[in-house]
């Protein structure tokens, strides 16, 4: 007579062979951020020596149809999870639980749930195979790597302790001693970070001016002079840019930040558009584990050519949302009230409101970021010709190589409709710009890099003595902190 296996025992078959192909999978660290691809091999593999009577029994009690339904739901669920989709492999095994919950199944649902941010099931998934079999340690881990990224740091040091203390493999008590290093980074109460930069710059458009012609105004025609009109200079960029971060109570709470930053442009020729501009802000965080709220306030001094341009007073409130791996929403609003240094620019004074919606989406572990921004502006000078209002677009993608390059690409679109025409003209001005803006960054030596950035503006107004295109290159070496 021939061996013939029972159907009930189809479904079982297909996870321990799975699970024979993975644990003969060459052992690999396991990430902080609590990898559910990891196949370290830490005591026994998941399930191996436990035997579910239960689901057997569950699984006996099934026709063939009702197993075969269920094995193409598991080989569904194994292909997206081993793809990394695990927000679609996730439902799908918690299925499969509800009718013929194994170790193994226990397992998917609890490393998909991590990857996919639920970590209360993540858990609670964990900690009940390790209740039937506490000598999971790969389970343990997993645990850990979860509690660390809830930020419940004493849970996660427990977890790394009782595996250390079952004397596994060096590679695993090296990974556990990086995951300890990773939770005292954690516990740390300072933080701060300094970047310094000096460049050079090609600017075809140093003062944003149209191109040297004769323009009709009202009552006749305009000649732009030589320093009105589009001019080029190359310049010398230093750029400084420090942040302060201070944790004032238990790890992702309530922080206190402060910032500083230093831009100075030296042109060549022309130091008459020298610009300068230094800013410092500071405000209280609020940081939770998919949540943060910042309330920094600043202050802003500028300079232009050699004189003092104006200072300004701002307030930056901005809350960010991240409702898993792959979308984050951040919600701005900015006002900001600026005077200027002399009577002559005293129509320049204004207060100026921003209300800004920023979608980002994160790729492949976050190594592709694409970001849409969508705001408005309103600007309320004391002059009217220059108070103006209205919407903006922005599309950014930033990515990071194996190479320690990093690229960041963005345009924008803004349009302004000015309350008042401009001077010698009758029709209101009304402006629509396009900006690209590209920067290619690599590091080296641990601390430094090099960029070259790339800058093109267009600006099209109906007022064509604001019509202009500007073009900047910009070289720079820097190191940070």
């Amino acid at each position: 007579m021939p061996f013939k296996i029972k159907p009930a025992s189809y479904f079982v078959l297909i996870i321990l062979f799975i699970f024979m192909q993975n644990s003969l999978a060459v052992a690999q660290p396991v990430n902080v951020e609590a990898s559910a691809e990891n196949e370290h091999a830490v005591g026994n593999e998941t399930g191996s020596e436990v035997v579910d009577k239960e689901v057997v029994k569950k699984l006996n009690k099934m026709t063939p149809e009702e197993i075969a339904v269920l094995d193409k739901k598991l080989a569904d669920a194994l292909v997206l999870y081993y793809d990394r989709d695990f927000a679609r492999a996730l439902p799908i095994f918690k299925e499969i639980a509800s009718k013929a919950e194994t170790m193994d199944v226990m397992f998917w649902i609890g490393t998909s749930a991590m990857r996919t941010g639920e970590s209360d099931l993540a858990v609670k998934k964990f900690k009940q195979m390790l209740s039937i079999d506490p000598k999971l340690n790969r389970v343990r881990l997993e645990l850990a790597a979860t509690y660390f990224k809830t930020g419940n740091l004493d849970e996660a040091r427990k977890e790394l302790d009782i595996v250390r203390a079952a004397s596994p493999p060096k590679a695993v008590l090296d990974n556990i001693s990086k995951m300890l290093a990773a939770i005292d980074e954690k516990n740390k109460k300072i933080f701060w970070n300094l970047r310094v930069a000096e460049g050079f710059m090609w600017d075809d458009n140093i003062n944003s001016g149209p191109d040297l012609d004769t323009y009709q105004v009202f009552g006749g025609f305009l000649t732009p002079n030589k320093l009105t009109a589009k001019l080029s200079d190359e310049a010398f960029i230093t750029s400084v840019a420090g942040n302060l971060l201070v944790d004032m109570g238990e790890a992702k709470g309530l922080m206190w930040n402060t910032s500083l930053s230093f831009y100075n442009k030296a042109h060549l020729d022309y130091s008459q558009f020298d610009f300068l501009s230094i800013d410092v802000n500071t405000g209280p965080w609020w940081v939770k584990q998919k949540d943060i709220l910042k309330l920094p306030v600043g202050y802003t001094e500028r300079e232009y050519g050699s004189d003092r341009l104006s200072y300004a007073f701002h307030i930056d409130p901005e809350f960010e949302h991240h409702f898993n791996q792959y979308f984050s929403l951040k919600t701005l609003f900015s006002y900001t009230t600026e005077n200027f240094y002399f009577t002559s620019r005293s129509g320049l004074d204004n207060e100026r409101y921003r209300f800004e919606l920023a979608p980002s989406f994160y790729l492949d572990n976050r190594k592709h970021v694409f970001s849409l921004t969508t705001g408005y502006d309103y600007m309320d000078a004391d002059d009217d010709r220059y108070t103006y209002d209205g919407p903006y677009l922005g599309l950014s993608y930033f990515t990071r190589f194996p190479t320690n390059t990093e690229l960041f690409v963005q345009y924008m679109w803004t349009k302004k409709d000015f309350d008042d025409k401009p001077l010698l003209y009758i029709k209101g001005r009304q402006d629509e710009r396009d900006g690209i803006t590209a920067i290619v960054s690599q590091g080296f030596l641990k601390y430094f890099y090099t960029s070259f950035a790339f800058t093109y503006t267009d600006n099209n107004s109906n007022a064509d003595i604001y019509d202009y295109d500007r073009t900047t290159y910009t070289l720079s070496l820097g190191c940070r902190f």
